[in-house]
């Protein structure tokens, strides 16, 4: 079998992969909890920040490794989400789980984003569930979660743009 061919039915796969999404799951948090006062590092651990400075605002926080070929799809496309809607508020937390931290920075400087980028100790990631990539956790305007996914599907930006813009809304007077 030649290369190209290889190289066709390799994207074939991941593409049914991708549209499919078997590890997807969007659930609804059946209590609402508030999420946890962890403190996310930057990029570059020089800065932290904590999630309670976001009340008031949506947020959704996202975990993603340069190495993950659907977090390469989600990514941008997160990207352009937040430059839409962070008129209304709505916040973007891109967590990055490479072993080394410049494996971020490098794969987020080869596709041209700019956003920011936190870590998080790997005991705050596990107990917050986190065992797919990428994995989007949509919180409140009070910091309480709204839905958890794991895994990749373009339905995923759509539902979160449709349940900011709802959020934000029923914040409007």
């Amino acid at each position: 079998m030649c290369a190209v061919m290889r190289n066709r039915i390799f994207l074939a796969a991941l593409a049914l992969i991708l549209v499919a999404g078997p590890g997807l799951t969007a659930e609804e948090a059946p209590d609402n909890p508030v999420f946890p006062e962890v403190v996310f590092s930057s990029l570059d651990g020089n800065a932290a920040m904590k999630i309670s400075s976001f009340r008031g605002r949506p947020v959704l926080v996202t975990f993603w490794a340069s190495w993950c070929g659907p977090c390469r799809v989600e990514l941008p496309e997160l990207s352009k989400l937040y430059g839409e809607l962070v008129g209304s508020g709505f916040v973007l937390i891109t967590v990055n789980v490479d072993q080394n931290p410049e494996a971020g920075r490098r794969y987020l400087d080869s596709l041209g984003l700019s956003l920011p980028v936190y870590r998080l100790d790997l005991r705050d990631t596990r107990a917050l569930g986190i065992d797919a990539l990428p994995a989007n956790i949509l919180l409140d305007t009070e910091g309480r979660f709204v839905r958890d996914y794991k895994g990749y599907t373009p339905v995923v930006v759509e539902e979160v743009r449709r349940l900011v813009l709802e959020m934000t809304a029923a914040g409007k007077p």
